[in-house]
Parts: structure tokens; C-alpha cells; sequence
């Protein structure tokens, strides 16, 4: 079988973000699928690069092989402000269709990331090629998407009614695609974990200070200002929690400022972007990963801390909670309640031995979430998908 994978999200030498999508190809491809991938890559020109994400686009490499996987990065040109985004699709197509020639007769099917914009692309792609295409919803297109209405909304609802198959990495993404998508066609496949959940090292990061650990993107949907709330409230039956930040983006400045306000600032520390491993050894030192994020698709980042038998604190109702239960592999609270989160976090660090048996149990949640279940799941997705073409076909 021959598999074009189409993601912006896919990631580069130097880039290296969004390792689960090579994580499934490599799982894959032990399965005998043959996938390339393109990757749609903003165009930035170098007058741009004296901030860093456009620094790092622009080093991204035209083309590169990673473990055997040969991936593609064509730039596009991407409008500022998230500018007639409805029509993004359009763009990524335009930057795509070289590669159209090259592909011709050699892919059975198409599979894309995001219904927007990659997945508008891709159905354009497809139709050229008269091949189906899948695409898989990893939270954006439901939590941001769907509910903005208006042109982006449409062309998403377009994009997900044209795909042969939707997979969503979650019950909790699955149940917000319920209402666009026949059941027929919607599929969940949770993602693994990165390195099987392999043990390492822990940090050497303030020596056994009690420490809360926070790992994504700096952005209010994150819940960073509520973790910092909560550790407010738990100042004067647990003085000593240190907090530690990994990730970078928009509300940075605000939550130092908060963190200021609140008399935390001591206690708080931003270590910007670390490398994977890195962060695995951040999670295996830290006694609890916080992180009440909400929306949330699938929530990676909680199955490694608790693959490193590191309790979690995630919101109920989330990604997270197909394979965290509240109050033996983790702890589940509503979004944006810093008294809720404050109350877990003390019953946590008042109990070690509680602590110490979620961390086990979390562990054991997460041992059956590999890449290899992850491929065979989406394997018989794309077998199914195929079959039906054909059937189409030939009736």
C-alpha cells in the first residue's frame, strides 16, 4: 500500500516538533506501508528571521529522509493574521501540485492531518489524482474551527464531508465530530507515546524540591494563569512547591506578571523550549504534571509523565481522560477552577503514597498506547477506505 501523507505539522531536521506523526509512518511502515510525506512549510523570507519561528521555518530543508520516510517541504506563502484563512486551503494546494506529477499513479490513498488547511488542500490533491483521502482531526479543527462559524467553519464541514474516512485521536474529539461526520465514517485512533513510554533518567533541577511541572505551548486555552492561581491558594500548607514552565508562545510576559502579582515569581520558572528528551527527563524529576488544558484532543504530553510513572492533572471531560481516571491514574477537574486544581495538587503532595501508587497505575494506563496498536488501527482505516473505492469503482 502507498500512502502520501500530507501535514504542515510534520517535522524537519532542526524542527523538531510534532514528532508523533513520524512516529506513526515509522509504525507504519513495519506494516509494509510505503508513505512519503509533503509538508507544507510557511515561506519566510530572511528579512523575517530575526524572530525565531521564522528563522526556523526557513532553515527547514526543501527535502529530507528520516528513518526511510522521504518527506517534502514546499513553501507557501501564508497571510498575516490568519487572513482569509477559509481560503488557506487554496494556497497549500498551489504550493502541492508540483508534486502531482510524481505522484500519479503511484498512491492508493492520501492521508492529512488537520481538515483545515491542509485537509482542503488535500481533497483538491485527491480529486486530481482520483484517489480517496482520510484525514485526521487532532483537536484544532473541532475546537477552533467548527465554533468560529462563518467561512472557516464551511470549508471545514466541507473538507470533513468529502473525506473517505475521519479519524479523531480521541472519545473526546470523536463526540465533537459526532454532529459533521456519519458514524460510518468516523474512526478513533489514539496516538502512542513517544519512545514506548521507555524510562529515563530524571533532571538534575533543583535538587528534591517538590516540584509541578507544566509542558505546551504558552496560550491561554493551556491553563498555565489557573496552575498559578492554584499554587496561590496552596501557599501556606505547602510553601515550598516549585513550578517549572517548558514551552514558549504568546502569553509568556502575562504569566511572568502573574506570577509577579501573585508573590510567586521565586517559585516560577520558564524554561522556554527544551528538547524531547529533555522534557522526558523534566517529567521523570517533577512529582506532578499540571496542565488543566481545555479544549484538549488527545493530551501527549500527560501519557509521557505517566510513562515515566509521574502523576498527572488533566480536565475532565478532555482527550486526556480515555486513558487517565480520576483518583488512580491521575487526577480530572473541571477547566478554568483553580480551587478544584489546588485542592488535587494538596492531596497529592500530602499523600507520597498516593502519589507513588497513581504514578504506578499511570504507568500501567499507558503501556497499551504504542505506535504499533496506533498503525494497525489506522492500517485497517485504510484498507477499508480502499475496498470501498474499489467496490465504488467497479460497480
Amino acid at each position: 500500500m502507498r500512502v502520501l501523507v500530507v501535514s504542515h505539522l510534520y517535522p524537519a531536521p532542526g524542527y523538531e516538533r510534532h514528532l508523533f506523526l513520524h512516529e506513526q509512518l515509522v509504525a507504519l511502515r513495519r506494516l509494509g506501508v510505503e508513505a512519503t510525506v509533503c509538508s507544507p512549510t510557511p515561506l519566510a523570507p530572511r528579512v523575517l528571521w530575526f524572530r525565531s519561528r521564522w528563522r526556523r521555518f526557513g532553515s527547514k530543508p526543501r527535502r529530507a529522509i528520516r528513518d526511510g520516510i522521504e518527506a517534502t517541504y514546499p513553501r507557501v506563502v501564508v497571510l498575516p493574521r490568519r487572513a482569509l484563512f477559509s481560503r488557506s486551503g487554496d494556497l497549500f494546494y498551489l504550493a502541492m501540485r508540483r508534486q502531482l506529477p510524481a505522484a500519479a499513479g503511484q498512491v492508493d490513498l492520501i492521508h492529512t492531518h488537520q481538515a483545515l488547511p491542509d485537509g482542503a488542500a488535500t481533497a483538491r490533491m485527491a480529486a486530481r489524482l482520483g484517489v480517496p483521502f482520510v484525514v485526521t482531526v487532532h483537536g484544532r479543527d473541532v475546537n477552533a474551527h467548527l465554533p468560529a462559524g462563518g467561512a472557516v467553519a464551511r470549508r471545514t464541514v466541507d473538507t470533513l464531508s468529502r473525506a473517505a474516512a475521519v479519524v479523531a485521536v480521541s472519545g473526546a474529539v470523536a463526540r465533537r465530530l459526532a454532529g459533521y461526520v456519519d458514524s460510518d465514517r468516523l474512526h478513533v485512533v489514539p496516538n502512542g507515546v513517544i519512545g514506548g513510554g521507555r524510562a529515563v533518567a530524571p533532571a538534575d533541577f533543583l535538587g528534591d524540591k517538590p516540584l509541578v511541572l507544566s509542558v505546551g505551548y504558552l496560550i491561554v486555552s493551556k491553563g498555565h494563569a489557573t496552575v498559578l492561581d492554584a499554587l496561590a491558594l496552596l501557599r501556606d500548607d505547602h510553601p515550598g512547591i516549585e513550578y517549572a514552565i517548558v514551552g514558549e508562545g504568546a502569553c509568556e510576559a502575562e504569566l511572568r506578571r502573574q506570577a509577579d502579582r501573585l508573590g510567586l515569581a521565586p517559585r516560577v520558572h520558564f524554561l522556554g523550549r527544551l528538547t524531547h528528551d529533555d522534557v522526558l527527563r523534566m517529567m521523570a524529576r517533577a512529582d506532578l504534571l499540571v496542565l488543566p488544558s481545555a479544549p484538549e484532543g488527545f493530551g501527549l504530553v500527560y501519557a509521557e509523565a505517566m510513562g515515566q510513572g509521574t502523576p498527572v492533572v488533566a480536565c475532565r471531560g478532555e482527550g486526556p481522560q480515555d486513558f487517565v481516571t480520576d483518583g488512580v491514574s491521575g487526577y480530572l477537574v473541571p477547566p478554568r477552577d483553580a480551587r478544584a486544581l489546588a485542592n488535587a495538587m494538596a492531596r497529592a503532595f500530602g499523600d507520597p503514597d498516593e502519589r507513588r501508587r497513581m504514578g504506578e497505575a499511570g504507568s500501567a494506563a499507558v503501556a497499551g498506547l504504542t505506535w504499533d496498536r496506533s498503525a494497525a488501527l489506522l492500517l485497517a482505516v485504510y484498507e477499508q477506505v480502499i475496498a470501498e473505492t474499489r467496490s465504488e469503482t467497479t460497480s
